[in-house]
């Protein structure tokens, strides 16, 4: 798993059922894992990724969804279809492993919406996935200062800035940002 291509992604949704909700925003940042001279592992940025999805299905959205993920206030002209920007998210991501603040929250989409649209999300990635919030509780248990995982009590605890926090591609980098400074603790 070590030597495979890391794809931090986040998703922004029309809600949160992934059987009756769209898919809206996939950000991805590839990263690989590196070793330097002496012999400490860290994460290489590849590439960023954002990718704007037209909801098919506007009426069944959540307004609280929508207002939280800007919906509303932000420019959707390039957006592409379902089908179209599920088949770039599963070429980008192609061989890698998954790792998201909630990865089983955006897999669940993920599989959901491939299966609608058929786009095959299972056997583009491997088979191992991470949770940042996992392997921050597991790092960080002991911590004091840190009473939640969400990604926004990560971000402060670790100094990372999120400028535009619940736009999917921010919420990759920070994710990824996250994860270098748990990694290197």
């Amino acid at each position: 798993m070590k030597n495979h291509t890391l794809a931090f992604i986040d998703l922004e949704m029309t809600g949160l059922d992934p059987l009756k909700h769209e898919i809206i925003e996939i950000g991805i940042v590839l990263a690989k894992q590196e070793e330097d001279a002496h012999g400490k592992h860290t994460l290489t940025l590849l590439s960023e990724h954002n990718i704007q999805l037209k909801p098919e299905h506007i009426e069944n959205a959540d307004p609280k969804a929508l207002e939280v993920n800007k919906f509303y206030a932000r420019d959707w002209s390039m957006a592409v279809s379902q089908k179209e920007g599920l088949s770039q998210a599963r070429a980008i991501i192609d061989g890698s492993v998954l790792v998201a603040q909630n990865v089983a929250g955006d897999w669940a989409f993920l599989i959901a919406s491939g299966q609608k649209y058929g786009v095959d999300f299972d056997k583009a990635t491997h088979y191992h996935r991470l949770d940042l919030a996992s392997m921050a509780f597991g790092k960080c248990y002991h911590d004091p200062d840190l009473f939640k995982f969400s990604l926004r009590e990560l971000t402060v605890h670790f100094v990372v800035i999120n400028q535009n926090a619940h736009t999917a591609l921010a919420d990759a980098r920070a994710t990824f940002d996250v994860c270098k400074k748990l990694l290197a603790q």
